[in-house]
């Protein structure tokens, strides 16, 4: 009986888990299309920003959250729709200094989003160049400047961070 209840106990614990799980191989589609912009801005490569671009854009035009609390899906609406017009001016140009304009409001709205829906097996950390302020997500704690990667690919330092959710 004892041991019935101790399984019965933890039972909540290993849905929520294999909850997250889910949602993480749902919702991961998104961190990887993110990631894919920024390392093409880290090798200064508009091709593959434009092309990482559009990838993101069909991803958010299909996405529907997994793991997301109920009180959030006002703040997700509006973050997706400004999300998809960041993305959508990304792949709209090859000039990769307008790539980074835009990406500088992306990875703003990007974090927003990682705060409300798990999105990553790797702790996520959200990284900013001191000189200029500007901001981005990465699944590497070590920096890699998307914006100067030429003069200032070291120059930044964590701000944040959100832990693995497993």
């Amino acid at each position: 009986m004892r041991k019935l209840l101790l399984l019965l106990a933890f039972a909540p614990f290993a849905t929520l888990s294999a909850q997250s799980k889910r949602a993480i191989k749902h919702n991961q589609p998104l961190s990887a299309s993110y990631l894919a912009i920024k390392d093409a801005l880290v090798a200064n490569d508009s091709i593959a920003t434009k092309k990482a671009a559009i990838t993101m854009t069909e991803a958010l035009q299909k996405f529907r959250p997994a793991g997301m609390p109920a009180d959030s899906q006002k703040v997700f609406n509006e973050t997706k729709a400004r999300l998809l017009a960041d993305a959508t001016s990304m792949a709209g140009t090859q000039n990769v200094n307008k790539q980074r304009k835009y990406f500088s409001t992306f990875s703003q709205r990007f974090w927003q989003l990682t705060g409300i829906i798990p999105m990553s097996n790797a702790t996520l950390y959200y990284q900013q160049c001191p000189m200029t302020g500007v901001t981005w997500v990465s699944d590497q704690e070590e920096i890699k400047n998307p914006y100067y990667p030429k003069n200032m690919l070291t120059c930044g330092k964590v701000i944040a961070a959100h832990p693995a959710a497993l």
